[in-house]
């Protein structure tokens, strides 16, 4: 069904990974056409705002008369401006986030055909650096078996360690 969603894959054959890589970048695409849309007709919505000469919140306050301590309606409109744009920045934040997570995993996918040979080289590295981790944990345990042996071994009438070391200077 994804496939037949998808725009120019007619009488192609395609993995299912490929019908899900093609879906997720027609997504994509409608998701940024919604975003530029949007940024359109905020853009459009401005620039009536600027031809018609005065905005709602103006027209609302010349309707209303509150006397000397009303509201700026300069500050809000100003404030309204702001939010807007810090609304078209998480957007464009949001976006490039996105592109920029598919483009990281269209790399590794790329990376994992190109160089399956890489790949091999760091599962080695990663089953290396486990069998060193087990041998340290071996030596670890063989060290305290030890302590323990040699605890269990001194005769208990020994004067206790002093608890006390002088501190040493290291140049």
């Amino acid at each position: 069904s994804l496939k037949t969603l998808i725009p120019h894959t007619d009488g192609e054959k395609l993995s299912k990974a490929a019908i899900l890589q093609q879906t997720a970048e027609y997504i994509f695409s409608l998701e940024q056409e919604k975003t530029r849309l949007l940024q359109q007709n905020t853009q459009l919505k401005r620039f009536i705002q600027e031809f018609s000469g005065s905005s709602p919140k103006r027209r609302r306050a010349e309707d209303k008369d509150e006397g000397i301590g009303s509201p700026d309606i300069w500050e809000d409109e100003k404030a309204e401006d702001l939010r807007r744009e810090m609304i078209e920045l998480r957007q464009q934040l949001d976006k490039e986030r996105s592109v920029r997570m598919m483009l990281g995993g269209q790399v590794r996918s790329l990376e994992a055909h190109m160089y399956p040979e890489k790949l091999k080289v760091i599962a080695q590295q990663v089953q290396l650096q486990q069998q060193q981790e087990q041998v340290r944990l071996l030596h670890q345990e063989k060290l305290e078996r030890e302590q323990q042996i040699r605890t269990q071994l001194l005769p208990s009438h020994a004067p206790p360690a002093p608890t006390h070391h002088p501190t040493v200077i290291v140049p």
